[in-house]
């Protein structure tokens, strides 16, 4: 589950996210990826766990050799604009 899921959808269509698609929509993309990363962990994503690149790397350590790397490299993407949602205020611990 990710926590805050409507906002982290506002937010990345925001962010110009997947502005440019044709077939795919990269937000949803990105809301799959944190699922999956949910799932993965056996943890909700929040702001507890995915605030900084710290939690991010350390995400993307604990799920190495689960996924092949260009998906881990999606999934960090997705991370990241979580995180540039917490860090920028949108939402709160």
């Amino acid at each position: 589950m990710i926590r805050f899921q409507g906002k982290y959808y506002e937010w990345i269509e925001s962010q110009g996210v997947g502005s440019n698609d044709l077939v795919a929509s990269s937000p949803d993309s990105y809301i799959s990826y944190l699922k999956t990363v949910s799932k993965l962990k056996g943890k909700d994503i929040s702001p507890d766990i995915l605030a900084s690149e710290e939690g991010v790397q350390a995400i993307a350590q604990s799920i190495e050799g689960r996924r092949a790397s260009k998906t881990i490299g999606n999934f960090k993407s997705a991370m990241r604009q979580y995180v540039a949602m917490v860090q920028a205020g949108i939402i709160s611990r």
